[in-house]
């Protein structure tokens, strides 16, 4: 497998790990433990990548994983009637 698939694949873990969390509720350093402790248990390697990040890797997997969850949200948007603010609309 190349390594651009390897880390998309561990990128889509991540991003299940964080299915049942609001990421935007805490700060980029408290997802990043409660992303490794999700982890744990299914891919402890994985685990210890997502904790040895430095405070930037943390900060842009953060952000990362609130816009993957307000894209999410989008797409189930215009069924539910979500409103999502304008800031989040390109164009």
């Amino acid at each position: 497998m190349n390594a651009l698939s390897t880390h998309l694949d561990d990128l889509l873990i991540v991003l299940r790990a964080s299915a049942d969390f609001d990421p935007t509720a805490s700060s980029p350093g408290q997802l990043q433990k409660r992303l490794a402790s999700e982890l744990e248990h299914l891919r402890p390697d994985l685990a210890s990548r997502v904790r040895a990040l430095d405070e930037w890797h943390a900060e842009v997997l953060a952000e990362f994983v609130v816009d993957a969850h307000l894209v999410a949200d989008a797409l189930d948007g215009p069924e539910r009637g979500l409103q999502l603010p304008d800031d989040t609309r390109v164009g």
